[in-house]
């Protein structure tokens, strides 16, 4: 009889135990579920519904360091950076993770805070030698400071930790563009493209290296593949309004100025488009874009001297 109580007692024990780990491992699979949920929200730009998503996991596993971190990666997006720090900082106290550690450094470069950026960059990398995300955020520092040498450097080992790495070749491009070495710039750009064939910055950043070197065609190229892949902007149609009237090509010229003034111009696209009109014989067009440079300048020597440029 004793026997018997005994071994029911440890059956019930056993039990308990199983039923305690299968609700576990439920909590578990629903918690990483919300927060699968919530990067996709994330990565949708739907950042308060990703919030949600990741509160509810935290809800139903409150040690689960991956929805802080997340939640964090949505506080750094809304620009909410003390509270991203406090989250990165709960999901590093759960679980050593070189991640986590680059995605501090992200919030506070963001807030300013280099130094201790750097010491999260490095930190990741120390973690995790093969995160190729860690030197890229490492280079972006280095690159913010002027230091084009360590943020090649750091660019080119992020590439080789990574396939395809597209945003490190641009910045790589972005580097050279900095130091005036346009033949990289140009070749390292176009890695960026090969990588990410619709990678619209790439484009607009050739076209910027062009336009410097005074290749007006080749820069204009580029600016018109932004127009085509639906990229365009105010940036990319003054850019071509530029090129072409520095090009002679007026008449394409007036039409991307034309552009340019259905947005938000500035005392320049004013000058440049009244350069354009009256090039093109526009006369009362020139001096309406004249007279609205000088509105917006406000000054007459000021005027005077920018016309005579």
């Amino acid at each position: 009889m004793k026997r018997k109580l005994i071994l029911s007692l440890i059956l019930a024990f056993l039990v308990s135990l199983v039923n305690a780990q299968v609700v576990k491992v439920g909590e578990s699979q629903i918690a990483e579920q919300l927060c699968n949920q919530g990067v996709m929200l994330l990565e949708s730009g739907d950042l308060q519904g990703a919030l949600i998503k990741f509160n509810d996991a935290i809800s139903v596993k409150s040690n689960f360091a991956e929805a802080y971190y997340q939640r964090a990666m949505a506080k750094l997006k809304m620009g909410l950076y003390d509270d991203a720090l406090m989250d990165i900082n709960k999901a590093l106290s759960i679980e050593t993770n070189g991640t986590y550690y680059y995605g501090r450094g992200m919030v506070k470069q963001e807030k300013g805070d280099l130094d201790g950026a750097l010491l999260d960059y490095n930190a990741a990398i120390n973690t995790d030698p093969n995160l190729a995300e860690a030197y890229y955020y490492r280079a972006s520092l280095y690159f913010d400071k002027g230091d084009y040498a360590s943020a090649i450097e750091d660019l080119k080992l992020a590439i080789s930790k990574k396939d395809n790495f597209a945003y490190a070749y641009n910045d790589l491009g972005s580097c050279y563009l900095m130091l005036e070495d346009y033949d990289n710039a140009i070749y390292y750009y176009k890695e960026a493209i090969k990588a990410d064939p619709k990678f619209a910055i790439a484009y607009n950043n050739l076209g910027i290296t062009y336009k410097n070197m005074k290749k007006y065609d080749e820069a204009i190229n580029y600016f018109f593949k932004l127009d085509f892949m639906g990229s365009a902007s105010i940036k990319s149609w003054r850019a071509i309004a530029w090129c072409s009237l520095a090009n002679d090509k007026l008449e394409q010229a007036v039409i991307y100025y034309e552009k340019v003034l259905t947005m938000k111009p500035n005392y320049k696209d004013y000058l440049n488009a009244g350069h354009a009109y009256l090039c093109t014989k526009k006369i009362d067009q020139a001096l309406s874009q004249y007279n609205k440079a000088y509105s917006t300048i406000n000054s007459k020597e000021r005027f005077i001297e920018l016309l005579n440029l």
